[in-house]
């Protein structure tokens, strides 16, 4: 329920903000779920009035009606509408709630009025489309098909409050069309049956006479916002209407025994004047425009709903430093209006990331204040703790996400069918220490417990033969709606011959259509329930909005999504999923009155992961049942139980899997003696050309689990092949040749360096010229290393690899070794 103080202690005034503002277009980012008809939804935020002033130039009519500029008769409509309209601010500061709202009254095309021939309060209201449609062509909207522009009058008018809503980046936008009353003694129109003001819900327009009082602007107002008259025996008590579909509980023709008529904004007469003067109305009526608080929280229910945070984290004890990464977003609550598209609409954002370590306060990460979010942020952390928790918040209306917790050890993960976490076991106790590093380069496997894949499949219409299209793979077609005989097909899109797409048959016009609405929508039922389908969608010659919906076995309604805009020439793909797998049917169709061209889709599970950053893994969206986990190391030197794990899952959720790996030598490393790569039992300038002639065959790499055969030049036995094996070698070889030379034999020392001669000749070359130290290479020990290369030297004193010097090393006749097929040129740096 709304929570009313019954006797206000302070208030926060919002002025309306009165502008002139030049003919101009402003880039605007449109809130989740709005469309481009979506121009009143629900009472909250900023919305942009656009009075309109009609002057009668006498061409038709007889003027009657002139306005008094300099007498301030426009300021004084405009002082009206903007007290009228900021009637609804006031009334929500006085019911104490998170919420904002907040009025732009743009002046543009009230303090010049549109000239039109004819007098529109000496005649019928019900003309109004005559001189309301000269503005709107005027204006470059058209109101015919002859125009081009738009088909009718309404389509007209939201095209005018769409570009209004942009230009001044407002949530909402609505059009006050008036006509000069003033020197009329009713102030009423002559005829017709809305004498009065009237209006056109939904963000639409008012029509109005400019003498009719403040109130009446706010009563108005509220039908912008779907809010239904309760004065009326015309409007029934059992209508619904609003983002909620809220039932017209205070209309008088309520026949519930005991009822009694609350005050309100959208009655007439005195109860309106009392509501008006006192910022109060039924509950009724304000849970039409939005403003429902079912649970006494001071957040109304369209905005009541959780952020949603999705990623996983890990602490690095070497650098104590804790890295987040995922994804978060404003959640819209379904729109249940039985009038308007249907727009899933949230204004909320995310606005701050936290975390808290233990049960420690909340600490900002990072303020993003949009609506959708990436993240990737690292903070650190220099205190010992057990647990850390993640969360988004929005501080201004007060809802925040779920929390997403880890430990100092373990990852952390949002909501997942399966998590898991890999890690090198070096203690082998199956249990991960804090100074255990984590193993990202994995694979990891579901699969039945049968060892067979989850179900899944996709559909292209790109590689089908046109015609009927067949059901297979586990999914079945339909089209659903009027007008069609239900039969999908394959076809060539109209305006693209290359490019095939699904159609349906219109049985009126004989042939196959392309274009997916709310009129026509594809249904594929799967013949297993999945966890994801995703569509790819396009439009042709406007932008459109692909909604999908989702149903169980049951027929239930699940869940449904909807894209951003698409435009012409782009695809966009769209996914729908269940955290519980049971999605049996979808869905898909263009929404808000647009049309989209559906050419692919996919469903099932993601049954293949890689590791993530920190070793953590997750499956989502996975049906409750048994499983098996498998775990395949990209690195040879890693290696997992060859048995996979058994998992269960329960309510969508299972217990971590610890994926302990055990250290093992590298299948390309000997172990006997890890210098001597060609395997003959000695160490020589042999085994590193070993090393240098298999990279300039196949390059440095990771090697795979395949290359079992060959010499052994994974020297360094950390799985892959790189310059560091064959350093490895040469540090050796130099090693001994300091040895040697300590002993009496050969080898000299120059400058520091080692020159040495071991069977084979080493030529040094600077790139673009030749070196001056007559192509002797030099090896300059790392200090205290005893005697282990810290680098190469082309001469004495100065490095290789500053960007200027390379080496190329190359053997004489030594039949033992692999020839080079061309010489080797690497640079070590």
């Amino acid at each position: 329920m709304l929570r009313r103080k019954p006797k206000r202690i302070r208030r926060r005034f919002r002025p309306v903000r009165v502008e002139r503002l030049e003919n101009r277009q402003l880039l605007a980012a449109d809130s989740i779920g709005v469309t481009p008809i979506d121009n009143g939804e629900f009472l909250l935020g900023n919305v942009v009035v656009t009075p309109v002033l009609f002057e009668s130039d006498g061409r038709i009519d007889a003027s009657t009606q002139d306005w008094d500029i300099e007498g301030g008769e426009i300021d004084q409509v405009i002082g009206r509408i903007t007290t009228g309209v900021n009637w609804w601010s006031t009334t929500l500061d006085e019911l104490e709630t998170n919420h904002e709202l907040n009025f732009t009254v743009d002046e543009t095309f009230a303090q010049s009025p549109f000239e039109i021939p004819y007098e529109p309060i000496e005649g019928s209201s019900e003309v109004f489309s005559l001189w309301v449609g000269d503005f709107l062509q005027s204006n470059g909207y058209g109101v015919g098909e002859a125009m081009g522009v738009s088909e009718n009058l309404e389509r007209a008018v939201r095209e005018f409050n769409h570009d209004q809503r942009i230009k001044h980046n407002a949530d909402w936008s609505f059009t006050i069309f008036v006509v000069d009353s003033s020197d009329d003694f009713t102030g009423l129109f002559k005829a017709g049956r809305f004498r009065g003001a009237f209006a056109f819900a939904g963000g639409l327009f008012i029509v109005t006479p400019s003498t009719r009082p403040a109130s009446t602007m706010a009563h108005e107002l509220g039908h912008m916002f779907w809010a239904r008259d309760e004065y009326s025996t015309s409007i029934p008590w059992d209508a619904t209407r609003g983002y909620y579909d809220a039932q017209n509980y205070n209309a008088i023709s309520n026949p519930t025994p005991g009822f009694v008529q609350d005050i309100s904004i959208m009655r007439g007469g005195s109860a309106l004047a009392e509501a008006y003067s006192t910022h109060y109305s039924a509950e009724a009526s304000l849970a039409q425009v939005g403003w429902r608080d079912s649970d006494g929280d001071g957040i109304f229910d369209l905005a009541d709903v959780p952020l949603d945070l999705q990623g996983s984290g890990h602490f690095d004890a070497s650098t104590s430093t804790y890295r987040f990464v995922g994804t978060a977003s404003a959640v819209p609550l379904m729109n249940q209006n039985s009038s308007g598209p249907q727009s899933d609409i949230t204004l909320n954002r995310v606005r701050r990331l936290e975390y808290r370590l233990d049960e420690g306060p909340w600490l900002l990460a990072a303020e993003p204040n949009e609506q959708v979010v990436l993240i990737d942020e690292t903070v650190s952390i220099d205190q010992s703790f057990d647990e850390i928790h993640w969360r988004v918040v929005d501080d201004q209306v007060g809802v925040t996400s779920s929390t997403i917790s880890g430990t100092s050890t373990l990852p952390a993960f949002s909501s997942s069918s399966i998590t898991g976490l890999s890690f090198l076991d070096e203690d082998k106790n199956g249990q991960r220490g804090e100074m255990e590093v984590s193993l990202e380069n994995t694979s990891v496997v579901i699969t039945q417990t049968d060892g067979s894949a989850l179900f899944g499949g996709e559909v292209d219409a790109a590689g089908l033969e046109v015609g009927g299209l067949p059901d297979g793979n586990g999914a079945a077609f339909t089209a659903v709606g009027g007008g069609n005989s239900g039969e999908v097909g394959v076809q060539a899109l109209a305006t693209d011959a290359a490019t095939q797409a699904f159609h349906w048959w219109d049985t009126a016009e004989l042939s196959w259509n392309e274009g997916w609405s709310g009129d026509v929508k594809f249904e594929t039922a799967f013949s297993e329930p999945v966890g994801e389908v995703t569509f790819s969608a396009s439009v042709t010659d406007q932008a459109g909005f692909l909604r999908l919906e989702a149903y169980d076995a049951g027929g239930q309604f699940l869940h449904r999504v909807t894209s951003q805009a698409i435009n012409p020439g782009l695809e966009s793909q769209v996914t729908i999923h269940d955290p519980l797998g049971r999605i049996a049917k979808v869905r898909a169709f263009g929404h808000a009155g647009t049309e989209v061209v559906l050419a692919k889709l996919s469903f099932g599970f993601q049954d293949e992961v890689v590791v993530l950053a920190g070793g953590g893994f997750q499956f989502k969206n996975i049906p409750d049942g048994e499983y098996h986990v498998e775990l395949i190391s990209e690195n040879v030197i890693h290696q997992y139980d060859s048995n996979p794990v058994a998992i269960e899952v329960v309510d969508g959720g299972s217990s971590i899997i610890l994926a302990a790996a055990q250290r093992v030598d590298s299948i390309r490393y000997n172990a006997l003696n890890q210098y001597d790569t060609n395997g003959d039992g000695l160490v020589s300038s042999r085994d590193a050309l070993v090393v240098i002639n298999d990279m300039d065959r196949y390059g440095s790499r990771r090697l795979s689990a395949g290359e079992t055969e060959g010499f052994s030049v994974d020297t360094t036995n950390d799985g892959f092949v790189s310059a560091s094996d064959a350093l490895v070698v040469i540090n050796q070889l130099a090693r001994q040749g300091e040895a040697e030379s300590m002993d009496g034999a050969s080898g000299e020392q120059i400058g520091g360096s080692f020159a040495f001669s071991m069977g084979a000749s080493f030529r040094s070359e600077l790139l673009g010229g030749s070196l001056p130290t007559g192509g002797e290479v030099g090896v300059t020990p790392e200090s205290g290393s005893g005697g282990k290369i810290a680098s190469f030297s082309h001469n004495p004193g100065t490095l290789l690899g500053s960007g200027a010097s390379s080496i190329e090393l190359s053997e004489q006749a030594d039949s033992d070794c692999p020839d080079l097929s061309e010489p080797f040129l690497q640079s070590f740096v």
